[in-house]
């Protein structure tokens, strides 16, 4: 530990001077010298940069990086370098949940029995739909599952239900949400795994129902829907591993607040030009007027 960095810390937690002084080896008129000098312009500006710099990663429930507040700084007006807020976090120690890049092992198995629909990426909203189940695990219930569907142009979640039983009638569900608050659009593709859920007859009558043409992974290449894949993994390691899951009704309330409270609303995307899915989507919808 620095010397300043001592000194900012007896005063944040209001230590007795001079017994910190010793039990730090620091000089107590070294201490008066820092603490009692006037700031030079740069310093107080490094200090409110980092004040801001705080409250933009606690407003962001501690999930944001670098990237994204420098961003947020730039939005406010505030010009400053991307390394220096790298360094402003170091020194206050504080850094975003780390992601790892969805990278599934492949299978070499050509065995398809069932056709990928999609050849290009949407470039529009309504285009394409992926959807999946993943696993919460609960402490005192065991596993529930949650299903969800993610438009893959704008990456918002436009449905999603969860379940104490990985049934039919769970994907069932969410599809039914997902036409009902959506629409649907001519030539609409819905892009799944080969999961028993989404290849019964029961699902795939829902689909023809609505006109909406049903795409699948092959058989061991999630990779195929990695979009989606890739969420689960934002989910889970930005909020609910930070949390002790007790039972279904907890599950269900971490799930609700991350997709319609942070998620749709706030959670800004590199890959959105900064925009949360909500503003991406707005914004196709204007220019498109």
């Amino acid at each position: 530990m620095t010397n300043p960095e001592m000194i900012r810390m007896i005063q944040e937690e209001h230590l007795n001077i001079t017994q910190s002084c010793l039990l730090f080896g620091l000089n107590r008129s070294s201490f008066y010298d820092q603490t009692q000098r006037k700031l030079s312009s740069s310093e107080q500006r490094r200090r409110t940069l980092a004040l801001e710099i705080k409250s933009l990663y606690e407003s962001s429930k501690q999930i944001y990086g670098a990237p994204k507040i420098h961003h947020q700084l730039a939005q406010k007006g505030i010009t400053v370098g991307l390394k220096l807020v790298q360094k402003l976090m170091h020194e206050q120690g504080i850094k975003s949940v780390v992601n790892k890049k969805f990278k599934p092992a492949r299978n070499k198995s050509d065995n398809i029995s069932r056709e990928n629909l999609i050849v290009i990426e949407p470039h529009a909203m309504n285009q394409v739909w992926s959807t999946d189940i993943t696993y919460i695990h609960t402490q005192t219930q065991g596993w529930v599952y949650l299903s969800t569907i993610m438009d893959r142009y704008s990456k918002k979640i436009i449905a999603w239900d969860i379940s104490q039983r990985m049934t039919t009638d769970l994907v069932n569900r969410t599809l039914e949400k997902a036409i009902r608050l959506r629409g649907t659009s001519k030539g609409l593709l819905l892009h799944s795994d080969q999961g028993s859920q989404y290849t019964s007859h029961e699902y795939n009558q829902l689909l023809e129902s609505h006109k909406i043409k049903h795409s699948y992974s092959r058989k061991g290449y999630p990779y195929h829907n990695a979009s989606l894949e890739s969420w689960h993994g934002h989910l889970k390691r930005e909020w609910l591993y930070r949390h002790s899951i007790k039972d279904f009704n907890q599950a269900k309330h971490e799930v609700f607040w991350y997709i319609e409270s942070f998620y749709n609303n706030n959670r800004i995307h590199q890959g959105l030009n900064y925009l949360t899915p909500n503003e991406f989507e707005n914004k196709q919808l204007k220019l498109a007027a």
